[in-house]
């Protein structure tokens, strides 16, 4: 009885390693889906928002309203991807005023950044709207969503540009 391999003892050291191994690997596949429904959701609704940029808005002239009866933020000329300069501005002055109130119109559900950068020869930053603290807040997951726009310049010209939607919760 003294040798041999399957004791009783050793059947039951056996189960209860199995039950602890197993225990551990659901524990860390439901921690993990935990962590990408958070992020995924928050990508969703970046790629919601940057959709609805692209629109121009409801009501059509949002931007001669007050922030009451503003329905839908929307920074393109019609549907397309050609942006309205004039919303743009509107929007960036809008947020620089009241940007939890902006943040509610458009849903974000935390913390937004829109970044306007051009995509040409002569790259840089053309509009930023929101608050860019995200990087030195250490702001978790954060969600950002890019889309391909063009404006027009003073002179009538289109350039590309692109538009980056940033969403976070601190």
């Amino acid at each position: 009885m003294k040798g041999q391999y399957f004791s009783f003892d050793a059947i039951i050291a056996t189960v209860i390693m199995v039950l602890a191994f197993s225990t551990l690997v659901a524990y860390w596949f439901g921690a993990q889906t935990v962590v990408e429904a958070r992020v995924y959701s928050r990508l969703a609704d970046a790629n919601r928002i940057a959709e609805s940029l692209l629109s121009p808005g409801s009501p059509a002239n949002w931007n001669a309203q007050a922030i009451t009866s503003i329905r839908q933020v929307g920074i393109a000329s019609s549907f397309g991807n050609e942006l309205d300069t004039a919303k743009v501005a509107q929007l960036q002055q809008l947020a620089a005023a009241n940007y939890q109130g902006v943040g509610n119109l458009l849903r974000a559900g935390g913390d937004y950044y829109i970044l306007i950068e051009r995509t040409d020869v002569n790259n840089g930053d053309l509009w930023e709207i929101g608050n860019n603290n995200y990087d030195s807040l250490n702001a978790k997951y954060v969600a950002v969503a890019n889309r391909g726009v063009t404006y027009k310049d003073a002179n009538g010209n289109s350039h590309p540009a692109r538009l980056r939607v940033f969403l976070w919760k601190q």
